[in-house]
């Protein structure tokens, strides 16, 4: 992502946050055109402006509804071009219909790209947590198991104690046995996402 996209990105983010509150002074101040241009920027549905309508309605305030929209409209522009429609897609980002006509085809074939790619690089990343994850457990596992051995040898613990620890030791060793299979599986399925994703990396170096 540009700079200059990151600048805008935190300035519609703080813009946000103040609706969540909207202060008099913030409804009273507020250059509704520049608020609209940076919710336009980024890609937010004009519809917005009824969020701050109904936070400054609490203070007696009413926002420039025209303004707002002029402003929306020009920010529209910006969001709008091709270019940026693969990175909102590659974000993972939701496109939420904003484009007009003229520029909503093109828009969204780039977004599509882009988006195609966040799902294949999303779904790398969800089988390498899962492998991950499962390893991790196997190491706790192979612990308790060491920290059982031990107690089981000592001259202190009673047979109870002992019964309840073979016990125990089994379950793990069950829990062991379907993380290493679930392992497997997942290694095996990371080899095709990874297929997957390099080969779509390609059509789009080649476009």
């Amino acid at each position: 992502m540009s700079s200059a996209r990151i600048a805008v990105f935190a300035v519609a983010v703080s813009v946000l946050a103040g609706c969540a509150g909207m202060s008099e002074q913030a409804c009273l101040t507020s250059d509704w055109r520049t608020v609209g241009f940076e919710d336009g920027s980024v890609g937010r549905a004009e519809s917005m402006i009824g969020t701050y309508r109904q936070q400054c309605a609490e203070h007696g305030v009413s926002p420039d509804l025209d303004a707002y929209r002029a402003g929306h409209a020009q920010g529209v522009q910006s969001y709008c071009k091709a270019g940026n429609g693969f990175e909102v897609g590659h974000s993972g980002a939701t496109y939420q219909g904003v484009c007009p006509q003229d520029l909503e085809a093109g828009f969204v074939r780039e977004y599509n790209s882009g988006r195609r790619l966040y799902d294949l690089e999303a779904a790398l990343r969800d089988v390498d947590n899962r492998i991950s994850s499962g390893k991790y457990e196997q190491e706790q596992i192979r612990g308790e198991l060491t920290r059982i051995a031990a107690t089981i040898a000592a001259t202190d613990t009673t047979v109870e104690q002992r019964v309840l620890l073979v016990s125990r030791s089994a379950e793990l060793g069950r829990r062991y046995g379907e993380l290493s299979t679930m392992i497997e599986v997942a290694q095996r399925d990371r080899v095709g996402h990874e297929v997957e994703l390099r080969e779509y990396q390609q059509t789009l170096a080649l476009r």
